[in-house]
């Protein structure tokens, strides 16, 4: 039996190939000139732009998160914002020292709080908790005007990197049409290496590919980490289930997806939170499996039904999101491949491919100059990248079991459940100062 794969290579030459190599040149040009806008603008500093920062308020979902909470709140405090910060813990019914540090935190900071929830209302995934903290904003503050108020989204081991991190994320909300922004992700213990290979994930395909929807058909994706959204946002997209999907495995997808189709604006801006990478593979597969799943859900929610089609948004971001909601068929159909391949090694069937070996490679490796140019535009050490690369290659096939396990959750109909992300890094507890 003869099979041809010209299907294949055409999948994999518009769904991959053209993608990934587009992205490259945007992303250059798109930084190019930013660079010279930036140089050339007279920037009016905030003090004379006569216009204040929002209220900022971040939220930090914590379940046994005494290994890296109080850092995470030290930071966060510590960084200067011109207008008023504040800190929201949720402790979701913590059985370790989680309590007693946002305690004492909340006792030795005026504008840090503390939200504590009992075993009757806890432990039912981060979209709950996160439902729950904007609720007890809403009634601790009922006044407060919430277009000049920004919420923002924090796990408990983010960090942010920049000392102006604050400052530029509440400037950007100046711009009323912004509904919310996302900011880059780095890995902290990248001397892991297992972490190291999430870390040029997140700067090759996440980075790059945030920057270009960023700078062309505006849509950007909310992460889990560093989201910020306007509060007059949450509160229109609140109804009887809360502004987050608590049933969505990836509610941060979810609510960054529901912002687009009202038309709201994302922006990605370019400052950085750190968060500690997974060490055990383990694990790996088990925050994957649930990522995947979550993006299973979106699919199925809103790509299926036909509702960004169907939204009152321009064509640009309509397509952008159908592609980036469907890019789980990618690794189904190199699963696919990779069955044909052993099938045709084996004798069992023969195939046959009109293209050549030359798009053949092509398409396996359209990624790697994606990949090039994250770790490039990090300035990581040229010796790094003798052997990040092809191991980076290696390990962004992971993806392939997650997602099949994705859709079996899916057709299997089991409920979702949000699992806590082990914490391997032992920080040292210090003294509030």
């Amino acid at each position: 039996m003869t099979i041809s794969t010209d299907f294949l290579t055409y999948f994999f030459l518009f769904a991959c190939v053209i993608y990934n190599f587009l992205l490259c040149p945007v992303f250059v040009i798109s930084e190019f000139l930013s660079h010279r806008r930036t140089r050339r603008s007279t920037h009016c500093s905030l003090a004379n732009s006569g216009e204040q920062l929002p209220i900022m308020t971040v939220m930090i979902p914590a379940l046994n998160e005494e290994r890296v909470l109080e850092g995470t709140l030290h930071r966060l405090l510590s960084l200067p914002y011109p207008t008023q910060l504040e800190v929201l813990i949720i402790d979701d019914n913590s059985d370790d020292g989680t309590a007693a540090i946002a305690e004492k935190i909340s006792a030795t900071h005026e504008t840090a709080y503390l939200l504590q929830r009992g075993p009757d209302r806890s432990r039912r995934g981060k979209g709950d908790a996160l439902n729950c903290g904007f609720s007890y904003l809403r009634a601790t503050f009922p006044e407060r005007d919430l277009e000049n108020w920004v919420i923002g989204v924090f796990d408990a081991d983010g960090r942010p990197v920049e000392e102006d991190f604050l400052a530029e994320t509440g400037r950007v909300f100046l711009d009323h049409s912004v509904a919310a922004t996302q900011c880059g992700v780095r890995i902290r213990n990248g001397h892991n290496l297992l972490a190291a290979l999430q870390d040029v994930e997140f700067l090759a395909w996440s980075f790059i590919a945030q920057t270009v929807r960023d700078r062309t058909s505006g849509a950007v994706a909310l992460g889990g980490n560093g989201q910020f959204i306007r509060a007059a946002v949450l509160d229109q997209l609140s109804n009887e289930l809360g502004c987050w999907d608590d049933l969505s495995l990836t509610e941060d997808l979810d609510v960054g997806t529901r912002i687009h189709l009202q038309g709201g604006r994302i922006r990605f801006i370019h400052r950085w939170v750190e968060q500690e990478g997974i060490e055990s593979i383990k694990v790996l597969f088990r925050q994957r499996h649930r990522w995947a799943w979550g993006t299973l859900q979106a699919f199925l929610k809103y790509v299926t039904t036909g509702r960004i089609m169907g939204a009152k948004i321009s064509l640009a971001k309509k397509l952008d999101l159908q592609y980036y909601l469907s890019l789980w068929v990618v690794p189904v159909v190199v699963f696919i491949s990779f069955v044909l391949s052993l099938l045709n090694f084996s004798g069992l069937l023969y195939i046959e491919n009109n293209f050549g070996v030359g798009l053949l490679i092509a398409n396996s490796f359209s990624f790697v100059p994606l990949v090039i140019l994250g770790l490039l535009w990090a300035k990581v050490p040229a010796y790094k990248l003798t052997y990040l690369i092809p191991l980076t290659v290696i390990y962004a096939y992971h993806w392939i079991p997650a997602v099949i396990l994705g859709w079996v959750s899916i057709l299997a109909k089991k409920k979702p459940s949000w699992a806590k992300t082990r914490r391997f890094v032992v920080e040292e507890v210090r003294e509030w100062l």
